[in-house]
């Protein structure tokens, strides 16, 4: 009898951690709304590559006055199937984002929907 409920016990356990470790990235995506300040395009250099992991991917790029952006990108797996994967871009290159600027105008930070390089498009939130 022990040996049932201790396995009953056990099974809803380790039913709760999984849907928690399932649940975590739902959690922490934000969507558009800290970046409905208005659109913006920067160009720049890559001085961080395209990074895929968390919730969203990620580069920074250093605009001509020498503001250091954060640039969010679409989710790791959005992002790589538009092409744009974390090798892509070298470093120094000159890259041109469109997307919303964040609220906080102290923060140079956008959520972009296109990233162009060279002749490269990259629609990681394409146009429906």
């Amino acid at each position: 009898m022990l040996t049932k409920n201790f396995g009953a016990g056990l099974i809803s356990v380790c039913a709760t951690v999984a849907t928690l470790f399932f649940a975590v990235p739902v959690f922490s995506h934000h969507g558009w709304s800290g970046n409905t300040a208005g659109d913006v395009t920067i160009t720049g250099v890559l001085v961080e590559k395209v990074q895929l992991r968390g919730p969203h991917g990620t580069m920074k790029i250093r605009d001509s006055e020498g503001q250091l952006w954060n640039v969010t990108l679409a989710p790791g797996p959005r992002t790589h199937r538009a092409g744009l994967k974390a090798s892509v871009i070298p470093l120094g290159d000159l890259v041109t984002v469109h997307g919303a600027r964040n609220d906080d105008l102290s923060e140079f930070e956008a959520k972009v929907r296109r990233v162009e390089w060279g002749e490269n498009v990259f629609d990681v939130y394409p146009a429906k």
